[in-house]
């Protein structure tokens, strides 16, 4: 195999690297082009080797001590790719990983494997280069290791403890699309290292650590693309979910606000009317009817203003099944009253970054929804069951109660629409904005007269941590 092939075939992680930078602006992606180019150094590093019909031994020399900085530098490049998905996509407390994997441990371990490549310049390193038999009899070179040959060796062991941590890594994080990519990322490249860890050997001197990297390549980067384009998707998701609960309070905020204003005036003047005895009882009645429309209307306003103010949050990590057992104590003197059982299926933790004030107050409302849909009903039974699926948490609400017509799904979340006799009608519509804020989700996934299944959605994760600014 000719040096220009090898060469060729060395830059194939850089350019599937730069690839990967145009297309996809993530954290993760600075993590993977600065292991990608470290990978191409390698290889083209033992590339020069095989260059002696080319350039002088001397030539070469230089190179190879010169692009050492490739194989030197994998190590702490691989375990940076760990570190990005510790920091961003793993869960803020409770990670006894940051403790290894840290800006500190990382930023020495740059520097031990600077001291590395700084050795790797001197007689202590590499002495020189002894021609040898390669393939098919082809003269090739390979390096005379000096007195601390063994630093290199043991350092490009380290690449295990690397991969090792990485993979750790990988467990915690809670995206499952990075977290399988992280896997096959690490065991690919585990395959990759102990096929190219054999030129290390004179007697096993092959080409296949070149093949071996180019497939590694180009299988991570489709499996990078793919793994990207996911996320995205879902990004998109609970993007489009935020914006429009900003579209609703930007156009209705404004609305408010002026309907404030004459509101204001009416319920004044209608009072200074009220108090003049010359009116007649014709106009009394009248203004005794402004009066009752103006109260009406500014109920509305306060109500539709308590909407709006639903969709402001502030989030912290909290188990989500925690926030279910608060709901169910709130509701409990009601629950009893009406002769309902509430039952939680409880399962793991479930940890999200949530508003909890605002999605308790989802869940009280479900569960009183459930309690009233169930009067009359000889059983009046709610059970809450919830799973985790992909990266989101679905919490299920099943009731006994009378059902909803189907023709009326799409109108129960809508502002001001109710089928009870009391209440402005913005119970379910509040939880949809609440939840719409948090990037998630409410529906109806079943409904008859012999009960009604809801689904509430919750992300786990904010794939806006990883873009790059």
């Amino acid at each position: 195999m000719s040096f220009i092939l090898m060469a060729a075939m060395s830059l194939v992680p850089l350019f599937l690297g730069m690839s990967s930078k145009i297309m996809i602006k993530t954290k993760m992606t600075n993590a993977m082009i600065m292991f990608m180019i470290f990978i191409s150094l390698w290889q083209l590093d033992v590339s020069f080797l095989y260059s002696l019909d080319l350039f002088s031994q001397d030539v070469i020399f230089f190179m190879f001590r010169l692009l050492r900085i490739g194989s030197i530098m994998l190590p702490p490049a691989f375990l940076y790719v760990g570190y990005v998905a510790i920091k961003y996509l793993t869960k803020e407390n409770g990670n006894w990983l940051k403790w290894i994997i840290n800006k500190y441990t990382l930023a020495a371990y740059y520097c031990w494997s600077l001291f590395v490549y700084i050795i790797n310049w001197s007689d202590l390193g590499v002495l020189g280069l002894d021609k040898i038999k390669g393939y098919e009899n082809i003269n090739v070179l390979y390096p005379i290791y000096g007195e601390w040959s063994g630093l290199f060796a043991n350092h490009i062991k380290l690449l295990i403890v690397s991969i090792l941590l990485t993979l750790l890594a990988s467990r915690k994080v809670v995206d499952n699309y990075v977290k399988l990519f992280l896997t096959l990322f690490s065991l690919t490249f585990l395959l990759t290292y102990s096929v190219g860890v054999m030129n290390l050997q004179a007697s096993t001197f092959i080409y296949s650590s070149q093949i071996a990297v180019m497939i590694f390549s180009i299988f991570i980067f489709f499996t990078f693309v793919h793994m990207n384009t996911k996320m995205f998707k879902e990004s998109n998701k609970i993007l489009k979910r935020k914006e429009q609960e900003e579209q609703i309070e930007i156009t209705t905020s404004g609305l408010i606000h002026e309907i404030r204003n004459p509101l204001t005036i009416m319920k004044g003047y209608s009072e200074l009317l009220a108090r003049y005895e010359e009116l007649d009882s014709k106009a009394q009645g009248m203004v005794s009817q402004i009066q009752m429309a103006g109260a009406h209307m500014n109920s509305v306003v306060l109500n539709y203003n308590e909407f709006i103010k639903s969709g402001k949050i502030s989030t912290e990590e909290t188990d989500i099944i925690e926030i279910i057992q608060e709901a169910m104590v709130l509701t409990s003197i009601k629950a009893k009253e009406k002769d309902v059982a509430i039952e939680l299926k409880k399962g793991k933790p479930t940890i999200a970054r949530v508003d909890k004030d605002k999605i308790r107050q989802v869940f009280i409302n479900l569960i009183n929804n459930s309690i009233d849909a169930m009067e009359g009903k000889e059983l009046r039974q709610i059970k809450i069951r919830v799973t985790s699926n992909s990266n989101d948490i679905n919490i299920f609400f099943n009731d006994t109660g009378s059902g909803i017509p189907e023709e009326r799904w799409s109108q129960i979340f809508t502002p001001f629409h109710t089928t009870k006799e009391t209440g402005m009608g913005l119970g379910l519509s509040i939880c949809q904005r609440i939840l719409n804020s948090h990037g998630g989700s409410i529906e109806i996934v079943k409904s008859s007269d012999k009960g009604t299944e809801m689904k509430v959605t919750i992300p786990v994760i904010y794939y806006e941590r990883i873009v790059s600014p």
